[in-house]
């Protein structure tokens, strides 16, 4: 069999392909006063076990990495595939914040929010969350590679239960969704 010869199109829609999950990713500068954001996010992946070490991927002029580069901090919510229309929410950064009477925010773009135990946003319908504390990053052109210790975790229970293969939750992922990026 001979492959085709490669072009610019051929690689994006092969490097599509690779499967990725499709999370949210908080940030906040303080986490007392905000602001606080919340991104949409696939390029995540756990690096090291010892420390657990995950490495995410964001776009060098965004507001998330500025938030987390000033913090030094960040959360990941992972969602159940059912989620799949709110992540469309944070594809922009957020500009609707609804706070409460002690000034903490309680919905970032019209969904709930909760603070984690390091002052971060994520949503309060995940499945799953980690609170993430950076540990280096690596700059390239278009994106900068943050890599963040996990600080801490909260799971429904279902997640927890039995093998990867035969959880009752499934996790979203980009192939769950009409969404591509990357390439």
């Amino acid at each position: 069999m001979t492959l085709p010869e490669s072009d610019d199109a051929m690689i994006r829609r092969v490097l599509w392909s690779l499967p990725t999950g499709l999370y949210v990713l908080g940030s906040v500068v303080d986490e007392v006063q905000g602001p606080w954001n919340l991104m949409t996010i696939n390029l995540v992946t756990q690096v090291a076990t010892t420390p657990r070490i995950l490495g995410v991927s964001l776009e060098s002029d965004s507001r998330s990495l500025e938030y987390v580069r000033h913090s030094g901090k960040a959360a990941l919510s992972i969602l159940a595939r059912e989620d799949r229309a709110v992540v469309r929410r944070f594809v922009k950064a957020v500009e609707d914040v609804e706070i409460d009477t002690e000034g903490r925010p309680t919905r970032l773009s019209g969904v709930e929010v909760e603070l984690t135990p390091l002052g971060v946003p994520v949503l309060s319908q995940a499945v799953a969350w980690l609170d993430l504390k950076v540990v280096t990053s690596t700059e390239f052109e278009s994106h900068t590679m943050v890599f963040l210790a996990v600080a801490g975790a909260r799971a429904i229970p279902e997640l927890l239960e039995g093998s990867a293969s035969e959880r009752s939750v499934e996790i979203l992922r980009m192939e769950d969704t009409r969404m591509n990026y990357g390439g």
